[in-house]
């Protein structure tokens, strides 16, 4: 029945909207979230997605969860240059074909939220800007909340923050950077005038945490996960465990932690950014977080999550769902002259990684 929706789910989308020559992307994001970690779905995700670039039109977004399993290892540590390696991995590909790369950190770059996280997330914004490179950065930079503006063209713009700053459990008084908030409340009046700034353009809000999912995070469980628990910790471990695989679930779902959309931090961020966003008609949430390729589309409101760039977890079928997948891949997002955009997904099967959804959205015109 899955593979049914989603068939149809690509027939129905794929054809939407004007058709598009080739030569007319004005221009091209690659979203690739939670890649950091080297193996070979990895490299197989992020070369084909390098070979997505075109000259002088693309941007590589990495939608956090940069370096598995906690972060940058600190200066003088044993895990300082494998840590450095698996940056490499993923900006390096994307730096030879001529597209600018951009980070934004995740859970896991703080340490896996640790006490260490401010630390060792300023030690991988220190290890990026030391590249000495213009178009490499952490967005935003220094463990500093956000939110930043990344313009890509006229009629398109990303305003990125980030969003563990946000629910992260433990102290983070920032003495060594200047940010331009340091508050939850500067964070959203800062992001509501970037957003009335630039409310006629295409605005793409990209953080780690998505605010809508249908994925583990979201507190959505799949039949396999209650029957086959371990497979979480292993996909091999098809060892059933009915009843008890239930038990983990229901308490997650009950006691949501820190990083789960039922928690109240959480659910206090996506109440504040979304009323600061109140009435910004083309706007297109961004994130990872949830391992797995989701497109949720409910009215107006469109979120994308690509969190699978070297890891998966289990996505079910969700009412606003049009597409959701549990399989490594990546999202790419293309302007055209029209100011329309067409989202397209990437996933990996058995013969390569091959496009399996289309979205297109036109643009919607400002009203007094």
């Amino acid at each position: 029945m899955r593979k049914l929706f989603s068939i149809c789910c690509i027939f129905l989308f794929s054809f939407s909207g004007k058709a598009q020559a080739p030569g007319t992307v004005v221009s091209r994001i690659v979203f690739i979230g939670d890649a950091g970690e080297i193996d070979p779905e990895q490299s197989q995700v992020i070369t084909h997605a390098a070979g997505q670039v075109l000259q002088g039109k693309t941007t590589v977004v990495y939608l956090g969860d940069n370096i598995y399993p906690r972060g940058m290892g600190l200066p003088g540590t044993a895990a300082e240059k494998e840590t450095q390696r698996i940056l490499r991995s993923q900006f390096s590909p994307m730096r030879a074909q001529g597209a600018k790369v951009y980070f934004i950190p995740g859970n896991h770059d703080w340490d896996k939220s640790g006490p260490q996280g401010l630390e060792k997330i300023q030690a991988q914004s220190a290890f990026l800007s030391a590249q000495q490179d213009p178009d490499l950065r952490m967005v935003p930079e220094n463990g500093c909340p956000g939110p930043i503006l990344l313009p890509i063209s006229e009629n398109l713009s990303i305003v990125t923050f980030d969003s563990e700053w946000w629910v992260y459990p433990h102290p983070k008084d920032n003495t060594k950077a200047k940010c331009n908030c340091n508050s939850k409340q500067e964070v959203l009046k800062q992001m509501k005038f970037l957003a009335e700034k630039h409310k006629d353009q295409i605005l793409l809000l990209a953080a780690h945490h998505p605010f809508r999912s249908y994925g583990i995070h979201g507190g959505r469980f799949s039949f396999m996960q209650h029957l086959f628990p371990l497979r979480d910790i292993n996909k091999n471990l098809y060892i059933p465990l009915p009843l008890i695989g239930s038990i983990y679930p229901l308490i997650r779902r009950t006691f949501p932690g820190p990083e789960d959309l039922g928690n109240k931090a959480y659910k206090q961020m996506i109440h504040g950014v979304d009323s600061a966003l109140t009435g910004i008609p083309n706007l297109i949430h961004v994130a990872g977080h949830d391992h797995g390729l989701q497109f949720i589309k409910q009215n107006n409101y469109i979120q994308i999550v690509s969190g699978a760039g070297t890891k998966t977890s289990q996505v079910v079928s969700g009412k606003y769902a049009l597409y959701g997948k549990a399989v490594q891949g990546y999202v790419v997002l293309d302007l055209f002259p029209d100011k329309s955009v067409s989202i397209k997904y990437y996933e990996e099967q058995a013969g390569g990684i091959a496009e399996t959804f289309k979205f297109v959205k036109h643009y919607t015109a400002l009203t007094d």
